[in-house]
């Protein structure tokens, strides 16, 4: 056993304790009557929430068995190996050998994956009353989603290829794409990407735009680009988001929000959108993305680099080798980061939460994240190392505390 090996075991067995932890605290953990009476759920609600919070949770841990399984398959197993002698009594140019090599990997790992999609929408999510999507509808979405990935990678891919001969600097070119693609994702996304699977219209409910007129005049935010999302057609989770910056921001709430809230709690969820805004949180986000980019790249490169370090993966001694090699790494590094990206999004929510109650009436914007709550079939007590990892929202309790100064 080499020490990369069982790095992904340590990986493996830290993901897999999260997601039991999860479970035991949700099975175990008691709601007291002062919550439930806040939050209005009785025990058929919170019993529901429990099954559907562990039913996904469950799908997670096959998700991370099938995922880690075929990383000891590719890699231990000799499978990259046997892909390249395979393409090689096709293909003369390794550039091409390179770029199959690349994506055969991403459609293994796709294709493992997609029965587990399939499992939770048609049965996870249509059990508890959410889905809302068809057959056709799921695979259109998902050729779409096949198709732009590949592209991505392609793209990707010929770029790392081509730097890669740059020894010394190939890290810092590296990084330096990758920011320029995430900074043109901002501006493609939203206009062209996100159509392709729902329709944006503008807000139509006149009293719902009265409210918004009346915000948007006090908090001189422009909100033109305020949309409608027909979420509704793949899902009854109701929610709202805030994207890009300078004149490419966007507000987007979705239709299965509109027929939740009232206007005035709706409102309040856009105070709250508007305050991400006010506060920088995409920019500071992204600030700190990349950092962690280029600080990742330079450290990996050392890595990759070292034909050592391939062999100890049992990868050959090629440039898509170096390629999977630096995806699968930084993968499995970035988990360690994640718990500092959660933290500051959970301070972010905060923050937006706090600049929301400056502009409306703040117990608007509490009952709002108590029908979220409801609607969601959130769970109230997360476990805390898990929460550590992957919770970008406080709980519900703690956001209302917050709001309403119990701190």
């Amino acid at each position: 056993m080499n020490e990369v090996f069982l790095i992904i075991s340590i990986y493996l067995a830290l993901k897999l304790a999260l997601d039991m932890m999860q479970i035991h605290t949700i099975k175990h953990s008691e709601i007291d009557n002062q919550s439930s009476d806040l939050l209005g759920i009785d025990i058929h609600e919170e019993t529901k929430s429990r099954d559907y919070n562990i039913a996904k949770l469950k799908l997670s841990i096959i998700k991370n068995l099938i995922y880690v399984s075929w990383l000891y398959l590719l890699l231990f197993g000799g499978g990259i190996n046997e892909l390249n002698i395979i393409l090689q009594s096709f293909f003369e140019s390794e550039y091409i050998i390179n770029l199959c090599v690349i994506l055969i990997t991403y459609l293994v790992m796709f294709v493992s994956i997609l029965p587990v999609s399939y499992y939770s929408t048609f049965s996870v999510e249509a059990n508890y009353g959410f889905n809302t999507s068809t057959h056709k509808l799921f695979l259109r979405d998902n050729i779409i989603s096949v198709l732009m990935t590949i592209v991505l990678i392609m793209f990707i891919s010929s770029i790392f290829l081509f730097i890669i001969r740059f020894e010394n600097l190939w890290w810092l070119l590296m990084a330096s794409a990758i920011f320029g693609i995430i900074i043109l994702s901002i501006f493609i996304y939203p206009n062209y990407i996100s159509p392709l699977f729902n329709k944006f219209k503008n807000l139509e409910n006149e009293e719902i735009k009265n409210e918004v007129k009346d915000l948007s005049d006090k908090t001189k935010f422009d909100i033109s680009n305020l949309y409608v999302m027909d979420k509704s057609k793949r899902s009854k989770h109701p929610n709202a988001y805030f994207t890009g910056f300078k004149n490419n921001r966007r507000i987007v709430f979705y239709d299965t929000l509109i027929d939740l809230l009232s206007p005035n709690e709706i409102k309040a969820v856009l105070a709250h959108e508007i305050g991400h805004y006010k506060h920088n949180h995409v920019i500071k986000s992204l600030v700190l993305s990349t950092f962690v980019i280029f600080v990742g790249m330079y450290f990996l490169s050392y890595l990759i680099n070292s034909n050592h370090y391939l062999m100890l993966l049992n990868l050959p001694l090629t440039e898509s080798s170096q390629l999977l090699a630096l995806v699968f790494t930084y993968q499995i590094l970035s988990f360690f980061v994640d718990p500092l990206f959660s933290m500051l999004s959970r301070k972010n929510e905060y923050d937006a939460d706090n600049y929301a109650s400056e502009q409306v009436d703040s117990e608007y914007l509490v009952t709002s994240l108590i029908k979220l709550y409801k609607s969601n079939l959130s769970f109230l007590i997360p476990n805390k190392f898990y929460a550590m990892f992957y919770f970008s929202h406080p709980t519900v309790l703690e956001r209302i505390n917050n709001l309403r100064g119990n701190k």
